[in-house]
C-alpha cells in the first residue's frame, strides 16, 4: 500500500517533473521570442537603410556604354512584348558580374541571361532579356 512516505516521495517526484517541463517550455518560448525579435529588428534596419533607386529606361546608348565599359560590344537591341532583347559579343567572362551589377543598380531587371563561349578564350556572346 501507499504509505505517507511513499506518497510524499511520489508528489516530490511529480513536482520536479512539472518544474522541469515548465522550465523547458519557458526556455523554448524565450528562444522563439528572441529569434522573432531579432528578425523584426533586421527587417526594420533594412527598411531604414532602403534607398529608392530611380529606374532608368533601357536605351541603346545606355546598353552600348554598359557593354563597352565591360569590354564587349552591342550587336542588337530589339523591343518585344516582354522587354528588350539584347545581344552582345566579345564580353570577357571576368567582366560579366560588373555588367550585371551596373544594369541592376540602374533599376534594369534581367529576366533571362545566356552567355556562350565557343572559342574557349573567355570572350562570351551574350543574349539577355531585360525590363
Amino acid at each position: 500500500m501507499l504509505t505517507k512516505k511513499n506518497l510524499m516521495g511520489l508528489s516530490l517526484l511529480l513536482t520536479f517533473l512539472m518544474v522541469y517541463i515548465l522550465l523547458n517550455r519557458y526556455y523554448q518560448l524565450r528562444e522563439a521570442y528572441y529569434r522573432d525579435y531579432l528578425r523584426y529588428k533586421e527587417v526594420m534596419l533594412l527598411m531604414k537603410n532602403y534607398r529608392d533607386r530611380k529606374r532608368e529606361e533601357p536605351s541603346e546608348d545606355l546598353l552600348r556604354s554598359v557593354l563597352s565599359n565591360a569590354g564587349g560590344e552591342l550587336i542588337s537591341l530589339r523591343q518585344t512584348d516582354v522587354g528588350y532583347e539584347v545581344k552582345g559579343r566579345k564580353l570577357p567572362g571576368a567582366k560579366i558580374p560588373q555588367m550585371v551589377y551596373t544594369l541592376e543598380e540602374r533599376g534594369i531587371k534581367i529576366v533571362k541571361f545566356k552567355a556562350i563561349d565557343n572559342t574557349g578564350q573567355g570572350l562570351f556572346d551574350v543574349e539577355m532579356l531585360i525590363r
